[in-house]
């Protein structure tokens, strides 16, 4: 057993309500020291050493990059350089935000312009400064909030891998709410074992309260199993705060009105082009469906695997349809705003697919699911829940959490693809009966009831009650910590 434990916690007791994660989890064990990666560097947290935040590691703006003329170890690169072009593909997620509310590196080094040289150069960058980081300070073991889905942070797991070091992340996984898994890969989503193992060894050894006495109730609610109740349709606004945030740095405004106008330019040639790729004829008779993720989204970045760009999808599916079969194709519901960017000429590199039948973002998703004869999804989406429900095959790709539910299947090979598409045309649009498939949803919440923990970590939820909040709090910090003991005494 170490004497001492050195943990790296990655937006892990940064949220407002949840900062006593940090001195819980030294409480439960006093050899633990605590380094944090905050969501900025201001906000108020309790873990023993500060290493860095999301705010200064979105663009690689550690001040430590230049004053210690930091490099990327030709040993280091041998071991990571096989993730660096899903990496620059996910950094798309940062050439999407508004810049002006990033730390910038400074210095000799330019402002991000998005490009294949800049995105090339931040993977450099935040390589050589999560090497330094953890070689630094000792680091024994990583956890984090999420998996890698933001770029500082997808290296950040490269990195600490390649060192040999343990790393741990959690998942809130829907359709459920308020419930984290915890994985050591996403490729491991499917799998139960780690979350059980962890929790019946810090029920065993460490604090642990029990499950708040609905949530098994709360969880049939949200995978279908029990009716909603009807409840008033509320509309959100803006906190005074979020207003104040809006109007601050008047200085960039110019900036920002050019980016909204840019924007907005190319979201209109991008749906011109969608309108133009619809497809004249009419609906195809038998068809699989696919509603297309928004990109890029941590779906698509991370658990989407190799289809981050869903052409790749669409072509493979189309490539093993049967003949006279077609894959229908529509915009996703989420994209109405266009908040994620399709690159140029995309509908049309979509529409030149064979087999392939685009209709228009206006069609309903739910009535084109309805009628298909399967849906092809990537990893998770409400749609996929719903055809679940409705007995409709899926067909899901890449790293998925559901891939055990009846219907579901897997493709992570193009021998997976060729199998599944071959499954689900040849029942003809036959459908799960309602015992086959409510078996399954009851069991999967039996399963997951087991090997999840209630909480969250990135948000406090609302509640009726302020005695009800201080419990669920109460519970997510006592939990986690002790998850958290629990794996570092499995590991370190």
């Amino acid at each position: 057993m170490k004497p001492s434990i050195n943990l790296l916690m990655v937006k892990i007791g940064t949220e407002p309500g949840l900062e006593d994660i940090p001195r819980t989890l030294r409480s439960i064990d006093s050899r633990i020291k605590t380094f944090g990666v905050l969501s900025r560097p201001d906000q108020y947290h309790t873990f023993d050493v500060v290493v860095s935040s999301s705010y200064e590691s979105a663009l690689g703006a550690q001040h430590e990059y230049l004053r210690d003329g930091l490099y990327v170890r030709p040993e280091l690169f041998e071991k990571i350089g096989h993730a660096e072009g899903r990496i620059l593909r996910m950094y798309e997620r940062v050439a999407i935000q508004d810049l002006a509310e990033l730390a910038a590196p400074g210095g000799p080094i330019p402002p991000f312009r998005d490009s294949v040289d800049a995105r090339s150069q931040l993977f450099l960058r935040h390589a050589a400064y999560w090497d330094f980081a953890l070689r630094h300070h000792e680091i024994d073991a990583v956890v984090a909030q999420n998996y890698g889905h933001n770029g500082y942070d997808a290296v950040l797991y490269e990195v600490a891998k390649a060192n040999g070091l343990p790393y741990m992340f959690f998942h809130e996984f829907r359709p459920f709410q308020r419930a984290q898994q915890m994985y050591e890969s996403v490729r491991e989503l499917e799998s139960n074992a780690l979350s059980s193992s962890l929790i019946e060894v810090a029920r065993q050894k460490f604090p642990y309260l029990p499950d708040s006495p609905g949530r098994r109730e709360l969880m049939e609610l949200q995978v279908g199993l029990r009716d909603k109740p009807d409840s008033p349709v509320s509309v959100s606004k803006p906190s005074f705060v979020s207003r104040i945030r809006r109007l601050k740095k008047f200085s960039d405004l110019p900036q920002r009105l050019a980016r909204s106008v840019r924007r907005r330019r190319r979201n209109a040639r991008s749906m011109r082009d969608e309108r133009e790729s619809c497809s004249g004829s009419a609906l195809p008779e038998r068809y699989l469906f696919c509603e297309l993720q928004s990109q890029p989204n941590a779906t698509t970045a991370l658990k989407g695997w190799m289809f981050p760009d869903q052409r790749e999808s669409i072509a493979m599916i189309a490539k093993h349809l049967p003949a006279g079969w077609k894959l229908v194709v529509k915009e996703s519901d989420r994209q109405w705003s266009r908040m994620y960017p399709r690159r140029v000429g995309f509908w049309s590199h979509i529409s030149a697919v064979p087999n392939v039948h685009v209709v228009a973002s206006t069609s309903s998703s739910r009535d084109l699911l309805d009628s298909s004869c399967g849906l092809v999804e990537t990893s998770y989406s409400n749609l996929a829940l719903r055809a679940i429900q409705l007995g409709i095959p899926v067909i899901v790709l890449g790293y998925t959490h559901i891939g055990g539910l009846a219907g579901v299947r897997t493709v992570v090979t193009d021998a997976d693809a060729s199998q599944a598409v071959q499954d689900v045309c040849s029942r003809q649009g036959a459908r799960l009966t309602t015992e086959v498939v409510t078996a399954s949803l009851t069991t999967f919440v039996d399963q997951k009831i087991t090997a999840s923990i209630e909480g969250t970590l990135s948000y406090v939820p609302k509640f009726p009650s302020q005695s009800e909040r201080e419990q669920f709090i109460r519970r997510t910090i006592t939990n986690v910590s002790s998850v958290i003991a629990a794996w570092l005494l499995l590991r370190v």
